[in-house]
């Protein structure tokens, strides 16, 4: 029995010793007031201080500067080189809808899961060239190939949009991002689009009388 009762006694007496022992120590080292700072206060003060320095003055003029330049040569882009032989092959554009659509009388045009082709449903004649700006070559093609064309769009994978458009006196494209050529899957330039039947033939041409395949 005095086991069991000294076994419960023990941690309530260590709780009191622990405690009838414990002493102030004071307090040691400094303190300092927790303080949030004004985040805008200081904004406002960064940009009050930067505008009387001229340093706003001169980020804002390079900000425009960039965008003119990426504007005016957008980003190449990446992995395409010209082409050294010929090669053509059929790019369908049928695609699954993803929901019904209806007109505004709530009559089904098209469910959700059906295959379209657009082609199926507009006339399109249009012929899509893609060509490198900076080269040469290209840009002596495409001035071959459009010679008495209406109907097409010239689009620029590299290259100067303004000058590009300068020199053949025509509205000038450009695929951002390779956007359309990773759709179409063509690696070399230039490229002609053009529609047969319910496809598109793509078809990359090398130039100067390089090897055909």
């Amino acid at each position: 029995m005095r086991k069991l009762i000294s076994a419960g006694l023990l941690p309530a007496l260590l709780a009191v010793t622990l405690t009838a022992g414990a002493k102030d120590l004071g307090t040691w080292g400094h303190l300092f007031p927790i303080a949030e700072p004004d985040l805008l206060a200081f904004i406002q003060h960064r940009l009050t201080t930067m505008k009387q320095d001229g340093e706003l003055a001169r980020l804002q003029s390079e900000a425009i500067a960039r965008v003119k330049a990426h504007a005016v040569r957008p980003p190449p882009v990446a992995g395409l080189t010209p082409a050294r032989v010929d090669r053509h092959w059929d790019y369908d554009p049928t695609f699954t809808v993803g929901q019904t659509i209806t007109d505004m009388q709530g009559h089904v045009i098209v469910r959700k899961g059906d295959k379209v082709n657009p082609l199926d449903k507009v006339a399109y004649d249009e012929t899509l060239y893609f060509i490198d700006g900076d080269n040469k070559d290209q840009m002596a093609w495409i001035r071959q190939q459009i010679k008495g064309q209406v109907n097409f769009k010239i689009i620029l994978v590299k290259g100067n949009i303004p000058d590009t458009s300068y020199a053949l006196d025509e509205r000038i494209y450009f695929d951002q991002a390779g956007v359309l050529t990773t759709k179409f899957g063509f690696q070399h330039t230039p490229v002609r689009i053009t529609r047969d039947g319910r496809q598109l033939k793509v078809e990359e041409i090398a130039l100067k009388g390089g090897p055909h395949e």
